[in-house]
């Protein structure tokens, strides 16, 4: 072998040896994940620009009641003009034309509303409510995803950790095989107790293998959730640094009235129900408003000189609807049962969540207790495997009683990690329903 290419494939065996492995990706705290989410994910950007639409709104609607000034021109074409005809007797008879058909008149106009029945405050109040409204949802957009992204990332650490757990059984099982085959080349057992090792490690193999694909697919539903690339790795510190308290129901449920989005989002649409019907009853009221005009044309006021000249109009316009068949009365009555209608949808969502929090501290409660029970069959798998063991080394247990205690300390380790992680949805289940953040 050439000399040279000896040492290229030294190099990169070397470069190799040293490279960071493939595999290798970062590493990112449920913390982090969030605050990318509250920054790059579309819901908040939506939810944004709804708001910031809504406030445009709110300057549109105001500007309605503040003086507006126009400015207007126009040329105008008539066929015909007045004049009078004189005819004298004896005399040549004659006609005298006024102005001619060609008219033009510019204008600059100022115009004020000065009463129209609290309809267009009652506009006014009606938009700055939406804007509080879209305010409210952008605020329980975020809570919202911030809490399915924690539920999200609670599942991927529970699939993480129920692969370590099947990692943990399979080198337990890998060493007790390794034993079990120098045991049975000296005769002292039967091949049945090595087939039934491999053939639990397989079954170990293939749930491992499982809880891999639900680890990647919860990683994917995470990302999507904060638009970012499923790059990345899941922290497998579980604790809970929940800063809930769920101790007191009657607290938790105010937080639930005070905090939740759709809630606030109800009671704005009854004020803005309130305005409604205020607006539909200013057509009870007569209108007024007044007017001002600066006017340059030709030829004006004056058709005999037809001339260009300057003038001005003002006036003051009320309007008065006396009689519309009913049409008015009938409008606002759909405004009032509407605001009917928002009352009771308050009232089930309120009673609604009055039934979550108390189910919920329910399910929680019982978790608590599980995971006692679940720690007390664990320490006693634990200590019944570590007997059969010692037995099995003494040739007393049979390698059949072996895999029980190890499928049995399997089984109880990952109900512990299931109930954990269950405790922490729950715990963001609870948080969703009070309208906060964990």
């Amino acid at each position: 072998m050439p000399r040279y290419v000896l040492l290229i494939g030294l190099l990169i065996i070397s470069c190799s040896a040293f490279a960071p492995p493939l595999s290798a990706q970062r590493v990112r705290t449920l913390e982090e994940v969030q605050q990318y989410a509250r920054e790059h994910a579309e819901e908040p950007a939506i939810a944004r620009l709804e708001l910031e639409h809504a406030e445009r709104g709110v300057d549109a609607v105001r500007s309605q009641r503040l003086p507006r000034v126009d400015l207007s021109a126009s040329y105008t074409h008539v066929s015909e003009t007045g004049g009078i005809d004189l005819a004298i007797p004896g005399l040549i008879s004659r006609s005298i034309r006024f102005g001619d058909g060609n008219l033009y008149e510019t204008a600059v106009t100022a115009s004020v509303p000065l009463f129209t029945g609290f309809r267009l405050q009652s506009a006014q109040r009606m938009q700055e409510t939406q804007a509080a409204i879209a305010g409210a949802q952008l605020q329980g957009t975020v809570t919202s995803l911030h809490n399915r992204i924690a539920a999200a990332y609670r599942q991927a650490q529970l699939s993480l950790r129920t692969r370590a757990i099947y990692e943990q059984q399979l080198q337990y099982l890998d060493t007790q095989l390794a034993t079990l085959k120098k045991l049975l080349a000296q005769g002292q057992v039967l091949p049945y107790d090595t087939l039934l090792l491999s053939t639990r490690m397989s079954a170990l193999r293939v749930e491992q293998a499982s809880a891999d694909a639900a680890y990647r697919n919860a990683k994917i539903t995470v990302a999507d959730l904060a638009n970012l690339e499923p790059d990345f790795d899941v922290t497998a510190e579980i604790a809970d640094q929940s800063p809930l308290s769920v101790e007191d129901e009657n607290v938790l449920i105010e937080q639930a009235l005070t905090n939740r989005s759709d809630l606030a989002v109800l009671r704005e649409l009854g004020t803005i129900g309130d305005e409604r019907i205020r607006s539909e009853k200013a057509s009870y009221l007569p209108s007024l408003s007044a007017f001002a005009s600066y006017r340059y044309g030709k030829p004006g006021v004056d058709q005999v000189s037809n001339e260009w000249m300057n003038y001005y109009t003002a006036g003051v316009a009320l309007q008065w609807n006396l009689w519309s068949w009913g049409g008015d009365r009938s409008r606002v009555d759909q405004q009032e049962i509407q605001r009917r209608e928002t009352d009771l949808r308050t009232i089930r969502l309120e009673r609604q969540l009055r039934a979550a929090v108390h189910g919920l501290r329910n399910d929680l409660a019982v978790l608590v207790e599980t995971r006692s029970m679940l720690d007390d069959q664990v320490r006693q798998e634990r200590a019944k495997r570590a007997l059969l063991q010692a037995r099995a080394d003494q040739g007393l247990a049979t390698a059949t009683e072996l895999v029980d205690a190890e499928t049995a300390l399997t089984t109880a380790l990952l109900r512990r990690e299931q109930v954990d992680i269950q405790y922490l949805l729950k715990l963001t289940e609870l948080a969703n329903t009070i309208g906060k953040e964990i």
